[in-house]
Formats: structure tokens, sequence, C-alpha cells
């Protein structure tokens, strides 16, 4: 701070005493309250040496020095008054901080107590298909457009140590109560690394499952993962415990059934409200547990290493009405869309069209029917690896469900896996989450920009996967396809993404079980093998 006007102001006040018999004073004056001392001490600054006498009488000033001075002190008021107000912008600037992160625009105490994220994403879909000659119509997959997910979520902190996030998915479900609800959960971390979380949440299961779509390296997920995790809601009502190091993750969790049926087949509601109204209860759930655990073997940069992980679940299924409206829907030939009553496990080719061309029906079947099955339980297992190699990079997975009860054994089991690999020819290399063991979001070396020359980020891919449905009691379908795709980053949170499917295998066999619906397609899209072109916009925020 320039002091030179106060110095001033000072000096001409001890000069108009001064006498020969002065000697030498040094004064110090606080920054931050303006005193004046005569010793030096913290936060004082030296102002210089000056002349103190003993008391004489004092010697009249004259009136130019007095007006002189008294404009030098409201000079000082003012810059005084400056400091203030600049020192009290600083204090509100820093007590609030806002920028577009992650997770959407986010909004921060200095303290870091109290944080707030308000985002969403928007992916638009669009689908042309090249079906087998002579085909019927209803047989066909249907090109189109359309809005693939539109969620809003607001997540944050709470006194450090409680998060937060509701999301909701206009697109999701079937419209019905809350069915678009995904993520409503709070966690307490007060224990970190280890944490508790309440409330619904997406099953710790599956690499591909975990990594959110909004990072998917292709438009839809893998075969399997359809089939055995989201077909069926993984957002589920429960409570978890995890925890991450460096190298590793772990996260266990005891879950029901979600919040709304939305017409999905993980829950045994008598309607399809999923105990969404109070006045309303849909019927015992099923419940379950499930675990996931990573481990980097290999971590030598965020560049180079590679990923192992294993998850398994054990689901109990809680058959309301004794299968009596899945019943109701194989004499009717076709889905009874009022009550989901039983399990299923079915997967959709595309995006735009997700009609369901492997599909188990309802796997509990005790009425009407020529042959009596009851699922009560199943469990999965699953195995993940994965590895990044500069701009290179693979995954796999494979994934196994265990049917268990009333005419099923050992030979029910259903299976599928992917494999596929990704290279930049810009040169970055996949995001890999180590807190979640995941991949995360991707960023370009350098944005598209016109003006300035950069081109965003360039991924190709190619992905085989495969499902398997057909046992001795479940005509489910067999399915194998390749994916070839290309994606362009134009900045982390705008990217396109091209895809081209074909259908190698697919084929269904008749168990003699006619129980449950098979789905509009799956029952006679057997031995069709299309080609499906696949483009999608997205844009997260």
């Amino acid at each position: 701070m320039n002091f030179s006007k106060l110095t001033l102001a000072v000096a001409t006040l001890l000069s108009a005493s001064a006498s020969p018999g002065a000697f030498a004073l040094d004064l110090y004056v606080d920054t931050k309250t303006k005193q004046l001392y005569a010793e030096p001490g913290p936060g004082r600054q030296k102002m210089g040496s000056f002349v103190q006498v003993e008391d004489v009488a004092a010697k009249p000033v004259k009136p130019a020095d007095t007006a002189e001075i008294a404009a030098v002190r409201e000079d000082l008021a003012l810059k005084t008054n400056e400091i203030k107000a600049l020192q009290e912008h600083m204090t509100e600037a820093e007590a609030v901080k806002v920028k577009l992160g992650d997770k959407g625009l986010e909004i921060e105490s200095s303290d870091k107590n109290f944080k707030m994220a308000m985002g969403g994403r928007l992916q638009l879909d669009g689908q042309f298909n090249e079906n087998d000659h002579n085909i019927p119509q209803n047989a066909r997959l249907n090109n189109g457009a359309g809005v693939r997910r539109g969620r809003l979520h607001m997540e944050g902190t709470l006194y450090k140590d409680y998060d937060f996030k509701f999301e909701y998915d206009f697109v999701r479900g079937n419209g019905s109560t809350a069915a678009g609800i995904t993520d409503a959960w709070a966690e307490y971390t007060g224990f970190k690394p280890f944490s508790v979380t309440v409330g619904q949440f997406k099953e710790p299961f599956s690499l591909e499952s975990v990594t959110s779509n909004r990072f998917l390296t292709f438009l839809e997920r893998s075969l399997p993962n359809n089939a055995f995790i989201e077909f069926a809601n993984p957002y589920l009502l429960g409570i978890s415990g995890q925890s991450f190091g460096e190298r590793w993750t772990a996260r266990a969790a005891l879950q029901a059934e979600p919040i709304g049926g939305g017409g999905y087949n993980n829950n045994s509601s008598t309607n399809n409200q999923g105990n969404a109204n109070r006045n309303g209860q849909s019927g015992n759930p099923t419940y379950g547990v499930t675990g996931r655990a990573t481990f980097l073997p290999i971590f030598n940069s965020k560049t180079e290493l590679l990923h192992i992980g294993a998850s398994g679940s054990y689901r109990t299924v809680n058959n309301t009405n004794n299968g009596a409206n899945a019943a109701t829907a194989a004499a009717t030939g076709g889905a009874n869309t009022t009550s989901p009553t039983g399990l299923a496990f079915a997967s959709q080719v595309s995006d735009v069209d997700r009609s369901n061309w492997a599909n188990t029906g309802i796997l509990t079947d005790t009425l009407g029917t020529p042959n009596r099955r009851v699922l009560k339980d199943y469990y999965r297992v699953g195995a993940e690896l994965a590895g990044i190699h500069g701009p290179l990079s693979f995954q796999s997975e494979y994934i196994r469900t265990q049917l268990n009860g009333t005419t099923y054994d050992s030979s029910d089991h259903l299976d599928g896996y992917y494999v596929y690999g990704t290279y930049f020819l810009t040169g970055e290399s996949r995001t890999y989450d180590a807190k979640k063991g995941a991949f995360g979001r991707q960023k370009p070396n350098r944005n598209f920009d016109l003006k300035n020359g950069g081109w965003g980020a360039w991924e190709v891919a190619s992905r085989f996967d495969a499902l398997d449905m057909n046992t001795a009691h479940v005509n489910g379908g067999r399915l194998q396809s390749g994916t070839l795709a290309l994606n362009w980053y134009l900045n982390p949170h705008v990217r396109v993404m091209l895809d081209y499917s074909h259908i190698f295998s697919n084929k269904t066999i008749n168990t003699g079980f006619v129980g449950g619906t098979r789905g509009s397609l799956a029952s006679n899209t057997s031995g069709q093998n299309p080609d499906i072109f696949m483009v999608r916009t997205q844009l997260d925020w």
C-alpha cells in the first residue's frame, strides 16, 4: 500500500511543533486498522523516522497548512473506503464458486461444506435398417428417430459429509407413476474412504453397467448386459456400503424393487406402480444382495493399466398371485400390461426400435399352461477384463444367470459375453475412474474449434457380443452380433456417435413351455440377419 500522503500528513503535524532539541522517532502503521505505533509488530509497516520534541508552546498553523492537512485526511478516508469495498467484493467472490464440471453447473462454498450441481443429458438417436427380403412388416426392425434419454438431475453435499442425488428421465419406463426416477439416494461419507448409501441407486454389477451411459463407447450396451441387468431395471431401492483405494474398489448392496413399476420385469407387483402410491400397495417385493470388486494389477499410469473385476448377485422372486398374470398373458397371446407379475430377461438389438429379439417370457407360469414352472430365485456372476495402453484399449465381460425353482434344474443357465477394442486416431486415452472402477468422461486434447483449428477427439471401435437364453425349459433365443463404431468428441460435453451392427446368429428353439409372453418380435424373428445403422447426438451438462 502507498503511504506517501499519510506520511506527509504526519510529518506536517510533527514539523509544526519541531524544535532544535528534537530527537528521531520511528513510526509504524497497522496495515488493517491504520493505527500508528512507535514499535514494530505483526501486520505493522514502517513509515519512517520523525522528530519528537518536548512540549513547547504550539506555533500557530497557517490557514493554508490546515486546509492541506484536511485535504490529505479526506483523501485518506476515501482510499480507506475503496480498499474496504474491494475487500468485501473479494470475500463475496471467494464465498461461492460456480463452474461447469463433470456433474453439471456446480456451485460450491469456499469451505467446501456445501455443494450443489444441476445438470442433465440429452441423447437424440436415429436408426435405419436393411432387413432381410420377404419379411412381413410386423417382423421387421423399424426405421425412425427419437429421444433415447432425456434426464435432469440435482446432486450435492451438505455439511461436507452428506451427499445426495435425484435424477428423473422423462422418456424412461411406460410413463406410470415415478417410472422415470433413476437415482434418488443419500450417502454418508464421514468415514472416508468408506461410505454408506440409502435410497434408489444402480446395482453394483458389471463394468459396462456401472459405466454411465454418457461415457459408453457404443450407442447401446452389449446383449448380455441388456438382458440380465438393464432390461430388468437396475435402479433399485436399498442400502449399500462401498470403499476404494488407489488400485481397488468394493461395493455391496441389499436391494428390493424400484420406485414405480414402469413395466419393468424385475418386480412382483400386482400393478405397475411399484409401491409408489402409499394408498395402492403392490404386494411383497423381491429382494436380493449384489456385490462387485475391482483391482488394477497393472497401474503404471492413467494411460497404461489393466483392470480386472468380478460381480455376484442373488435374488429371491416373489410370485404374486402364483403366476396368474403371466398365465393370463399367455392365454391372450400378448403381454399383460396392467400387472407385470413375473420376472423375465430380454434384449433388444438396436436403439430406436427397442423390440426384444431375445426374450425368455415371464419365467413363472402355473395356470392355463401344459407345463408348470415357478422361478423361486436366481443368481448371477460376472467377470471383467479391461486395459488401456495409450490410445489403444480393450474391454470384455462374461455374465451368467442360473435359474432355480419348480421344473428348473442346473442346466437352466443363461449366459453371454462381449469383447471390444477401441483406438483414438487423435492420440487420446480412455479415461478411467479409479473411485468407481469404471470408465469416465472423455476429454479431447483439443476441442473442436474452426477458428483455432481444433478437431476434437476421434475414436474407432469394434465389438462382438453373444447371448444364449435357450435351455431345456426356456426358449429365450440365441443372438450373436458385431458392431463397428466411429465416435467424434467435439468437447467433453458434446459428441456424435455412428454405429453399424450386423446380426450374425439369431435362433429360437421350441421347448414345449408356452407360458409368459415373448414380446412383439421375439417369436417370429428367428433366423433374420439384418444390418442396422444408428446415429446419436449427445449433450450432457
